[in-house]
This record gives C-alpha cells, structure tokens and sequence, in this order.
C-alpha cells in the first residue's frame, strides 16, 4: 500500500508538471499559433513558394482545395508573405506520405487551380526531411537556403552560432536537408518582428560564420510575415 501511494503521488506530479509546462508554452504563443502548426524533427516537409495577383482571390481558391488536400494527407503548417512583397507566398506542408503528396503536387489538376487562384510566377517545390526544430513565438519568419560541404562541419558551427542568435532575438523554427541532395539545407528562423530579422542579417557576423561553416553556395535569404488565418 505505502509503495502504491508513493507511486501515486509520483505520477500526479508528473501530470501536474506536465500541464504547468503546456500551459506555459501556450502563454508565450500568439493567438496565430496552435499545436498543429509546429514543424517538428522528423517531418517531411515541402516549401511551395510562387508569386501570386491577389492575396484574397488566391487565398479563396487555397481554402476551397483543402478537402482535396486532406485526403493527399498534406497538412499545412505555415502560409507566409513576403515582407516587402506580400504578393510572394511560401506555404510549409508536411507530408504523412511522400508519393501521395508529390503526386498531388504534380497533378495537372493542381497547377490548373493554382492558375484560377492567380499564380503569376512558376512555383517552386521544395522538399526537405527537418532534423530540429522550435516552437515559433512571433510573427517574423527567416528562410535561408545553402549548400554545405560537410554537413558535420557545418553542423557543429551552426549550433556553436546560437548564442549569436539568441543576441538578436533569432530562434529556430525548423532545420532540415533536401531530400534529393542532403548538402542543400533548408532553415526557416523565427521572431518577434522584422527588425530582429533585418539586424540580424545585416550586423551579426553570419557572413563570416557561414563562410567558415563550409557553405559552398551563395545563401539565398527571404524575409517573411505570417498570413493572418
């Protein structure tokens, strides 16, 4: 019986702990977040980004073809707009299987939609497997995109360069590698606001952090802002 109940008040505190923690992360998420949109290790992802006519006839003709994207199993995550251009879209998808979500993407059907809702640009199809990952906090998103020599290299200076980060007020949101070549890497960041991000890029020592890390390519930046659902 003594074992039982100190078994018992083990596992309420465990529960409670529990709760206290979830509670608090909901706290510091903005009312834009729930659950669902966290991107988390192990997801397979893809990075559909294109420029659009109009924000409210392609966010319209987005919803209606949700049904048809439930039953590919693809599962959004993230619908962003660029910061000086809020007609360039960026959706993160996961994926619950890869060729039903590619063969979704690559449908006929699907670029004819995109063209109803007023797709201007070629969309582009980025699909990358996310080895970590954060819970976003603020409405002001980075994607970086590079190539990398050795990944492990690379790795280690990218996690040695948090600290940098953490100065400007940068967290992670996802890192992942592409699927078709695991030296290109994907890393979407997060912050309160763009500022953050603009400082950030501009008076941090990134450059010269990247350069030492092996990055093989020249870094393609986007500053994003999360669309209001």
């Amino acid at each position: 019986m003594k074992y039982f109940k100190i078994k018992l008040v083990l596992t309420l505190t465990l529960a409670l702990s529990i709760m206290m923690s979830y509670s608090q992360t909901q706290r510091n998420q903005p009312d834009d977040f729930s659950f669902s949109d966290h991107i988390l290790g192990g997801m397979t992802c893809v990075m559909v980004q294109h420029n659009i006519k109009d924000f409210d006839t392609w966010e319209t003709a987005y919803k209606k073809d949700s049904e048809r994207r439930k039953k590919a199993g693809i599962i959004e995550k993230h619908i962003l707009r660029g910061a000086s251009d809020p007609n360039f879209i960026t959706v993160v998808f996961e994926f619950k299987n890869m060729k039903t979500g590619k063969d979704f993407f690559t449908d006929p059907r699907t670029a004819e939609l995109m063209g109803a809702a007023g797709v201007t640009s070629k969309p582009t199809f980025t699909y990358f497997k996310v080895s970590n990952s954060g819970i976003p906090t603020g409405d002001s998103f980075l994607i970086i995109r590079h190539t990398v020599k050795d990944y492990k290299h690379w790795k280690k200076a990218f996690d040695n360069h948090q600290k940098v980060r953490v100065e400007y007020k940068i967290s992670l949101t996802a890192l992942g590698k592409e699927l078709d070549n695991p030296l290109n890497i994907v890393a979407i960041f997060n912050a309160e606001n763009t500022n953050d991000i603009t400082s950030f890029l501009e008076k941090s020592n990134l450059k010269e952090a990247m350069k030492s890390a092996g990055i093989t390519s020249e870094p393609v930046s986007q500053i994003m802002v999360l669309s209001k659902k």
